[in-house]
């Protein structure tokens, strides 16, 4: 499991002195393009496709910091679906989430498979590997 210690900056909060919902997100973000980077060694370059969030409880700026959880689920060809969690202070689960990114050529704007190496350091992280389908055999 990947963590990272995440600043609540002033701006992060709203009218109701506590971080809005919206930056949790962001949150998640940083600390999942960390992940990346420290699990595969370079700058992430993916897509989000799919992003599930509960919310458990406030954090506030006399918080000063939340530390984020990234854990690997499942890997497949072109995505990974990853377990976020975002811990306040003292520990408190604030949110949950599970998160969908997809591998992400920038230039072709298109899914890229992971490559062997990718797969294998994501794979030793935790991730879950999807078996590749078994080809039919050809027609005689």
């Amino acid at each position: 499991m990947f963590e990272r210690l995440v600043p609540v900056r002033w701006r992060d909060t709203d009218a109701q002195g506590h971080v809005n919902h919206a930056v949790f997100l962001t949150y998640l973000e940083e600390a999942r393009d960390a992940f990346f980077e420290h699990v595969i060694g370079a700058d992430p370059s993916y897509v989000v496709a799919r992003a599930e969030v509960e919310w458990r409880a406030e954090v506030r700026h006399a918080d000063r910091h939340v530390t984020v959880r990234v854990q690997p689920e499942r890997l497949g060809t072109t995505s990974l679906t990853t377990r976020e969690t975002i811990l306040t202070a003292t520990g408190e689960v604030a949110a949950e989430a599970r998160v969908v990114t997809v591998r992400w050529d920038p230039g072709r704007r298109q899914p890229i498979p992971f490559s062997e190496a990718e797969r294998a350091r994501l794979a030793a992280a935790g991730a879950a590997t999807t078996p590749t389908p078994a080809q039919p055999a050809p027609f005689p």
